[in-house]
């Protein structure tokens, strides 16, 4: 199989090249999408911004759910392929489409009747709420699209393959671009929604996606050896899945929750905080896009390499992508401090909020050296088989130290909203290291 499989045998810079090029472009476009939404909600109201943000802890439990069982499936699928497998790297893409179908159900029921309530934690009522309500429900409505969206690609990822992912978050970005301002002030027939309007174009735009993407992976070399009798539930593989992609399904919903976390802190001192924080949010999301297909690159050849055991291979892979991730990070920090205003102007001209929003992304831009050593290491104890320590440093990283920190500082002390940006600054450096470290203690070493 080493000699047949690129993945085990071609040089692995270009490999990560290769797989985490597209990703980036893909990620790119995604977050491009998110601008998007961004900037209509921005021409709405700023109330209607700071729904956007008040959302993106709550929608980010979806993504959470469809990205962290994609992992997992996808460090599955790749350790079998890596071992030869490919019937049982069928078994497994057909088992995470049923467990998708089912979670999906779940979750949006469960989503909709909570969301009401982690609003109001939040201070979202009266008109707030409503504007909340009205964005996140088709988001919710949509949920078994996202999750089909990651589970086809996990598929597709295992294999090295991340352009189709790429192809459609691009598609996606160009359709947002017609859809939300169509459905937000209505015409050619189409009712005005207002803010409802970015929530529906979001949902249909992951129901093509899912569409085009397990289109895709049916041409693919996984489903080659696919019957249908694999959709049947199978609890033993069901379970592999779970013990997989729960922590990293976890690990992402540590985002929600820790913005959750953070967010309420920072609406003690205002809706021009909160709209600061989530516009800058999105941007800091853009620097660290590159990291994103190091993460899908490290993943998928240091699992298949695992399966292998080519553990030489393993290290390189790790080792390059750290080294990547330094570099592209370090020119991040640079743009960030020179065209920090320019790049909050882009989407609002209210002096207040674009103070507030380049304090956050200048003092952020200190620990981004920090983060290829938590994107680089998570996806390498993942991909042998490890998920559980990314999932317990993600939640010391995004609620634990957080929750302490910012109690200690805002409630007790009175600090003020700086306290909060220094407060993620240190976090974030702290926690990368620690992941550095534990690939160093637990992944294989060559013989």
């Amino acid at each position: 199989m080493t000699s047949a499989n690129p993945l085990t045998s071609e040089s692995i810079p270009k490999l990560i090249r290769k797989i985490g090029i597209p990703v980036c472009i893909g990620v790119l476009f995604n977050n491009l999408f998110q601008v998007v939404d961004t900037f209509y909600a921005g021409s709405l109201s700023t109330e209607a911004l700071a729904a956007l943000a008040l959302s993106f802890p709550i929608y980010f439990i979806i993504i959470g759910l469809a990205s962290g069982l994609g992992t997992g499936a996808s460090a599955l699928i790749g350790n079998a392929l890596g071992a030869g497998d490919r019937e049982e790297a069928a078994r497994i893409s057909a088992q995470g489409l049923t467990l998708t179908v089912v979670l999906s159900f779940v979750t949006a029921t469960a989503g909709i009747a909570a969301s009401p309530s982690l609003f109001g934690i939040l201070g979202a009522v009266g008109e707030s709420l409503r504007y909340n309500m009205s964005y996140i429900t088709p988001i919710f409505q949509g949920t078994v699209c996202f999750n089909l969206v990651f589970m086809f690609h996990a598929s597709l990822s295992a294999q090295g393959e991340t352009r189709p992912f790429r192809n459609f978050l691009i598609l996606g970005f160009l359709l947002n671009l017609a859809l939300d301002p169509w459905f937000i002030y209505g015409g050619l027939g189409l009712p005005a929604m207002g803010i409802a309007g970015v929530g529906v174009a979001t949902a249909l735009i992951q129901g093509l996606g899912a569409a085009y993407l397990g289109w895709t992976a049916w041409r693919s070399d996984v489903f080659r050896e696919f019957k249908p009798r694999m959709l049947l539930p199978n609890l033993q593989r069901a379970l592999q899945i779970v013990r997989q992609g729960l922590p990293p399904a976890l690990d992402l919903s540590t985002v929600s929750v820790g913005t959750f976390v953070v967010t309420y802190f920072i609406s003690r001192f205002g809706t021009d905080a909160v709209a600061a924080f989530g516009i800058a949010s999105r941007l800091d999301g853009l620097i660290w896009i590159p990291l994103v297909g190091l993460d899908v690159a490290t993943l998928v050849l240091v699992a298949q390499n695992n399966g292998a055991r080519r553990f030489d291979r393993m290290w390189q892979a790790f080792n390059t992508s750290v080294r990547y991730g330094l570099m592209l990070m370090v020119a991040g920090c640079v743009i960030v401090f020179i065209f920090a205003h320019e790049l909050l102007g882009i989407f609002t001209d209210d002096p207040a909020i674009i103070a507030i929003g380049v304090v956050y992304i200048r003092i952020g831009a200190l620990s981004l050296w920090a983060k290829p050593l938590g994107f680089v290491g998570f996806a390498a104890l993942r991909g042998i088989k490890r998920p559980l320590l990314p999932m317990a440093i993600s939640m010391m990283r995004m609620i634990i130290l957080p929750a302490i920190a910012l109690y200690l500082l805002i409630e007790l002390l009175g600090s003020d909203l700086q306290s909060i940006w220094w407060t993620i600054m240190c976090i974030t450096i702290g926690t990368g290291l620690l992941a550095w470290y534990a690939v160093h203690r637990l992944m294989p070493k060559p013989a």
